[in-house]
Order: structure tokens, then C-alpha cells, then sequence
């Protein structure tokens, strides 16, 4: 991949933000690197999948080594597995032919495929020839099966000559619409199988799963993270010109959930008003025109629309499911909906069905149970019941519910703080696999006494060193406690308890599975007998509703728990522990990884004005930073210099007009990264004869970066450059 921006062909998205993992794992399949050819992308709604596909699309085609890209997503306009199978066919021939004339034009080319195939490549003929033929005899072969399989078969035949190809094929979920004979994935599946050509099935995760299996790997394409929605959401608020601030921005982030989708709507709709989205109220009244009328409401009504297309069952849709988000809270019979709805026996499966892929219900075990988790479609789901069903006046509605918005968001961010302080326990527990660890590590008594006060490195040594062990089961299955016994979330947030379920010595009998109950309580200082009685209690009804037999409770506490909480454990055959016990046993573990982003990165900002040696300033800065995390006096060095050289090109080259230099270094656990940003002149927007070193070091900058550092990304913006440098930490 290139270091500056990749331009836009089918994406037309030139700065794609988020999802790095997910490009750097389909890039690695794209390259032949998994064992496996087949890739089974299985995404949630809104995700960017298809976004994600496109923008892998786009940086194959300019790359002239790379394997030939071909992209295809299912359409809602396709009707028949037939004339699926011909655009395939076609589309697979322009993109080929594209690729090969290294004209991305040729991708809208309207012309017949005839005079597309006269401007092949002459050594690609042999193979094109042949498939313009299939293209041509369609309607000769009646057989449909048999013509869908030579249509499908297209990459194949051209890898058998030579060609080296790359599949996407995205949206899979909207096959189910399509008419005819030929089941069109499982006739994917059975033409890909084997081949040597490494491909990718994309589509809705609930639609796919169980029907791609065994296909290939799975990679699940969940929300944006916090971090990468927010990153959206300042990439989207530079590209259209609205203003946010750092509060704004974390609510959309929250409050969106993650959606790439959802957060592109409320900048577009921004945009086009011209206003920004710079304060709660902002916000809030931009969400509200989005869900009444805009992007948003019109994303809903186009999915109830495909589901039913009756203006009366989509309201009993919309009653039943606002009944379910509102009034029952569980689970329903799926045929009470089946009754309520009064729809014929297949045109309502067809429907159930296709609400659970589209995530409007979850559909489990013969019951129906509502998204409570979804605000968003909590939202729509409440304001066209009221409109519609209910009756009331819109503007009584609207005005009610953006009230309802603007008290909510400080609440949202606040429940936000509280889920991101959290430990992240089932996350924790599902790597328990029979490690022997230090019993001072859970025991807080033994903790206290011996441990407490000590820098973590050296407690860690000595921890090591500590004779005293304790086994820990092999967990098999964690779940927040919520899944198991919903009662409990009257008592503490989801994220702060959860239940593993194993084995204590992984014998895998009756007598060797047990279940641990956890939770993370507060206290501002040592948590004292009263809470050690109350939670215990609370822990243990959640053993007894679920009839778990043999069970272990493990509390922790910030500060730990008092002498006589301490007894009450014991007396309870229950584990209490600190926060920094629990840190120390995540190290202990290797674990961070598990935990993603619950043990952030250390970050640093700083903004600098260019020239008057300002960079210097910045130097003794990450000398320090580095330093305190261990860095040796050579990577420190090195970080330095290449820390200047940054800040000098763009002092030198950039023409910023606010002559200013924007730093971050985020110091994670085996690495510093430093981002140097700036306005003005991109590199793409400079001569050759600009960026010419000159007399001594100044203009081998970038050169000089590269060396020094581990990992040095360029990246255009809109209105500047931004330098990623990478160092890794020495073992």
C-alpha cells in the first residue's frame, strides 16, 4: 500500500479512516498469505462493508503487481440468478480489462462487451475470447445451472491462464430476493472450492453465518471502535467543513455506536445546512431531522419496505417490535408475531427473517426478542409508532424527542466513561486456561500485606518469584452476567460483570466444571463488609436462578477491600481483589491484547509554532516521554532526530498558513507512535524541484525518517500532510 492517500476509483472515498486491522488482514489474504483461500467477511448493518470491499478494490488497481481486483456486490434491482450471473460475467471482463489497460475509465465504459473485448490486452485474448462467447451463447445454454456455473467460473478460467485474481463478492444476503432454480452461494461455494484463487464472500453476518461455513476463514466486521469512530468523525468534519470539538465528537462517536454509516449522515446532513456540529444542541437537532425524514428515517423505511412491502403489516411491524423495546423486554413466541402480523405462513418467515438480518429484532430459539442495545433503531422504531400508530402530531413528537435527545446525551456519555473505565472481566476470564499464577495476584489479603505500594515492574519480578500458586480453570465460554440473569442490570452496568463458564482442571466431567461469577463494584476507598455482604448476596442468587452447583464469586474492588470485607470472603469461599492486583494479573497473563482497548495507549499532545528551533522544544519533550518508558538512549536518539527532521519539513516545505505543527505520541505497549501534522502544501501538491535535497542533511528528511524509525507513513489530508512514525521497543 502507498504511504500518501489512495485515490478513489469505485470507493470514491480517497481518505478511508478506520478499519486498519481489517484492511491489513484483507490485504494479507489478498497476497496468498492464509492458509485458506476462501474469506468469509460477515458484517453488521451500516457497518462499511461494502466501503471496506471498494477501497481494497481501489488500491489493487493502482498497484501494477498486485493481483487483478474484481469486485461485485448483489443488487436489490436483480431479480433472477440468471442475470446475476450474466453481470457478474460482464462485470468481471470490464474490471479485468480495466486492470490490464491501466485505464480506470474503462470501468463506466458504456460500450457492448464486444467492443470492450476488441481493446483487451492481446495476450489476455485467448481467455477473454472464450469468455465473450459464454457472454454470447447465454441465452443457447437452457440449461440455467449449467450456464450460472460457467458464468461464476470466470476467475478461475482466466487464473488457469496465467492471470493472477483477487474476488470480492459483497452483499451475498440479497440473494435471497433472487428467482430461479440455482441456489446462487451455494453454487459459489461449490465453483471457489479448491481453486487456487483467493476470494472473499461478504455480506450481513446473520444471513451468512452457518451458510458459508467451512467456506474459509470468518473475519467479523463489527462498529467502529471509540477511537476509530471518532477519528471518523474528524476526518468527516474536515472533508465537510463543519466544526466539531472534542466533546461532540466523542457523543457522535457514542451515540451513532460505531456506525460509519449513521456518523457519514449526520456530517452530510450538517454539511448541507450549513451548520456545525460544535455543541450538544447541534448535534442532537441534526440527529433529529436525520431520524425524521433524513438519511437516517429513510435507511429504516427502505428496510421495512423490503421486509413488507404493505403499508399495514409494516405497521404491525413497527407495533410489535415497539412493544417488544418498550412493554415485554424478553423474548416472544415467534408465533405470536406470526399471528399479530397476518401475513401467509412463507410471506411471514420470509419477513421474521429478514428483520433479524437486518438487525431490527434478534431472532433465537423460535423467539423474538427486541435490539434493546440499538438506540438508534430504538429511536426510529419510537418516533414512527407514535406518528403513525399512536396518532400524535408531529410536532408534538418531534419536539418531545429531541427534548428526550438533548437530556440523554449527557447520560450516554456517562455511561460511556463508566463501560470504558471498565476492567473489561469477560474479556479477562476467556483467556483463563490453566495458567499458574501468583495467589497474591487475586488474594488482596496477601496482596496488602506483602505487595501493595511497589512500582509494577518490580512487582511483577517478585511476583514471579512467589511460591505460593493458585491454578486457574479453563474457561470455555464468558458472557456478561446480563445474558445469563437480566435482573442484575437493576443493579450494576453490563460491562462490570460477567460469567465464565470451564473447567478446573480442563477433565472436562460433572465434578470438574465450575462457573465464576464476577463483578466490578466501586468504593472510594477499601470496600468495607457491608458492600463485600450486599454483592456476595447478589452473585450468589445469580448462581442459584441459574443453577450453577459449583461456582466461585470474585469481587474487586479500586482500592481493595477492608479486614473485615476480607473475612467476610473467606467466610463466602469467594476472591477479592484490586484494580492494581487485576492489572498486574492482565501483565502476569499477556493479555492486553485480549483486552483491546480497555488498557489504553499513554497519549501526548502538543502544539508547536514553527521555526525559532521550536522543534527542539518538542525533542526534549519525547526524550522525556521516551525515556520514561523505557526506551533505550540509541531508539531515543534515533526518535529525536527523526522527530526534528519532521518538524523542519514541514517548517520548510508546507506553506502553512497558521505556522503551527500538531503532535501526538501515544506510547502503547511495545511501541511509541508520533504523528506530526501540519497545514499547507501537500507533498503532491509540490515540484520535483521543491523537495530537491539541498546543501548537508535538509531535504533527505523523509529518506532520513524511513531510516531511523520503524514504520514512517505519509498521508495527505485535505488541507495538509500528516507523518505517522513508528518505534518499536527493544526486548
Amino acid at each position: 500500500m502507498s504511504d500518501l492517500q489512495q485515490k478513489g476509483i469505485l470507493s470514491k472515498i480517497e481518505n478511508f479512516t478506520g478499519r486498519t486491522r481489517d484492511l491489513d488482514a484483507i490485504f494479507r489474504h489478498a497476497r496468498g498469505e492464509n492458509e485458506r483461500r476462501g474469506l468469509m467477511l460477515l458484517s453488521a448493518p451500516g457497518s462499511g462493508a461494502s466501503e471496506l470491499l471498494k477501497n481494497v478494490f481501489d488500491r489493487l488497481f493502482c498497484q501494477p503487481a498486485a493481483a487483478i481486483p474484481f469486485y461485485f456486490a448483489v443488487k436489490k434491482t436483480d431479480e433472477t440468478v440468471r442475470q446475476t450471473a450474466l453481470r457478474f460475467l460482464h462485470d468481471f471482463l470490464q474490471q479485468a480489462i480495466a486492470f490490464r489497460r491501466r485505464d480506470e475509465k474503462l470501468l463506466s465504459f458504456s460500450g457492448d462487451i464486444y467492443e470492450l473485448a476488441q481493446i483487451a490486452v492481446p495476450g489476455d485474448g485467448h481467455w477473454v475470447d472464450r469468455l465473450v462467447e459464454i457472454y454470447q451463447n447465454e441465452n443457447q445454454i437452457k440449461d440455467e445451472r449449467a450456464f450460472v456455473r460457467q458464468a461464476l467460473s470466470a476467475p478461475l478460467r482466466a487464473a488457469a491462464a496465467g492471470a493472477k485474481f483477487f474476488v470480492m463478492l459483497d452483499d451475498l444476503h440479497e440473494t435471497e430476493n433472487l428467482v430461479g432454480e440455482t441456489d446462487l452461494i451455494a453454487e459459489l461455494q461449490d465453483v471457489f472450492a479448491g481453486s487456487e484463487t483467493p476470494f472473499i464472500f461478504a455480506g450481513r453476518r446473520r444471513f451468512l453465518f452457518g451458510k458459508t461455513a467451512g467456506s474459509g476463514e470468518t473475519l467479523s466486521l463489527e462498529p467502529l471502535s471509540f477511537k476509530e469512530a471518532g477519528l471518523l468523525a474528524e476526518s468527516l468534519a474536515e472533508k465537510f467543513d463543519v466544526a466539531v470539538n472534542d466533546q461532540t465528537r466523542d457523543l457522535i462517536a457514542a451515540q451513532m455506536q460505531g456506525s460509519p454509516l449513521f456518523i457519514k449522515f449526520l456530517f452530510e446532513a450538517a454539511s448541507e445546512r450549513r451548520q456545525n456540529l460544535d455543541s450538544f444542541r447541534q448535534v442532537e437537532k441534526i440527529y433529529a431531522d436525520e431520524l425524521f425524514g433524513g438519511r437516517i428515517g429513510k435507511f429504516y423505511d427502505a428496510a421495512l419496505e423490503e421486509i413488507a412491502p404493505g403499508v399495514e403489516t409494516q405497521k404491525n411491524i413497527t407495533g410489535l417490535v415497539f412493544d417488544a423495546l418498550t412493554v415485554e423486554k424478553g423474548k416472544t413466541p415467534v408465533e405470536f408475531w406470526r399471528n399479530r402480523i397476518g401475513l401467509s405462513e412463507k410471506d411471514f418467515y420470509a419477513a421474521i427473517n429478514r428483520l433479524n438480518t437486518r438487525e431490527l429484532i434478534r431472532l433465537t430459539s423460535n423467539h423474538v426478542e427486541a435490539m434493546t442495545e440499538n438506540e438508534v433503531t430504538s429511536d426510529y422504531i419510537a418516533a414512527r409508532f407514535r406518528l403513525e400508530i399512536a396518532g400524535e402530531k408531529r410536532a408534538l413528537v418531534v419536539a418531545e424527542s429531541l427534548s428526550g435527545f438533548l437530556k440523554r446525551a449527557p447520560k450516554t456519555m456517562a455511561q460511556f466513561y463508566r463501560k470504558n473505565a471498565a476492567i473489561g472481566l469477560r474479556e479477562l476470564l476467556s483467556v483463563f486456561d490453566c495458567q499458574e499464577i501468583p495467589l497474591a495476584l487475586l488474594d488482596y489479603n496477601r496482596f496488602r500485606d506483602e505487595y501493595k505500594g511497589a512500582p509494577n515492574e518490580e512487582l511483577l519480578k517478585t511476583l514471579a518469584k512467589d511460591e505460593e500458586k493458585i491454578r486457574l480453570p479453563q474457561i470455555v465460554y464468558s458472557a456478561h452476567t446480563l445474558a445469563f440473569y437480566p435482573p442484575i442490570e437493576q443493579t450494576i452496568e453490563k460491562e462490570r460483570s460477567a460469567v465464565a463458564v470451564g473447567f478446573q482442571e480442563s477433565k472436562y466431567t460433572d465434578e470438574d466444571e465450575i462457573v465464576w461469577i464476577t463483578a466490578e463494584i466501586d468504593s472510594k476507598l477499601e470496600a468495607n463488609k457491608d458492600a463485600a455482604e450486599f454483592w456476595c448476596d447478589r452473585l450468589e442468587i445469580v448462581a442459584l436462578m441459574c443453577n450453577f452447583s459449583n461456582y466461585k464469586i470474585w469481587l474487586i474492588a479500586p482500592e481493595g477491600f477492608s479486614p473485615e470485607a476480607l473475612e467476610i470472603l473467606r467466610q463466602r469461599n469467594a476472591f477479592g481483589s484490586s484494580r492494581k492486583q487485576v492489572e498486574l494479573l492482565i501483565k502476569f497473563l499477556d493479555a492486553e491484547e485480549a483486552l483491546g482497548e480497555k488498557l489504553k495507549a499513554d497519549e501526548y499532545e502538543m502544539v508547536v509554532p514553527m521555526g525559532e528551533d521550536t522543534e527542539m522544544i518538542a525533542a526534549q519533550a519525547i526524550e522525556e516521554i521516551a525515556r520514561r518508558h523505557h526506551f533505550t538512549p540509541k531508539a531515543i536518539n534515533q526518535i529525536k532526530t527523526a522527530l526534528v527532521e519532521a518538524c523542519i519539513n514541514a517548517s520548510e516545505h508546507s506553506l502553512s498558513p497558521d505556522r503551527k505543527i500538531y503532535q501526538k505520541f501515544a506510547v502503547e505497549k511495545d511501541k511509541i507512535v508520533i504523528t506530526i501534522a501540519n497545514r499547507g502544501l501537500r507533498l503532491s501538491d509540490k515540484k520535483a524541484s521543491e523537495i530537491k535535497p539541498d546543501e548537508g542533511r535538509r531535504g533527505w528528511g523523509l529518506k532520513l525518517m524511513k531510516t531511523l524509525m520503524d514504520e514512517v507513513k505519509f498521508e495527505e489530508t485535505d488541507d495538509g500532510t500528516r507523518i505517522s512514525m513508528t518505534k518499536f521497543l527493544e526486548k
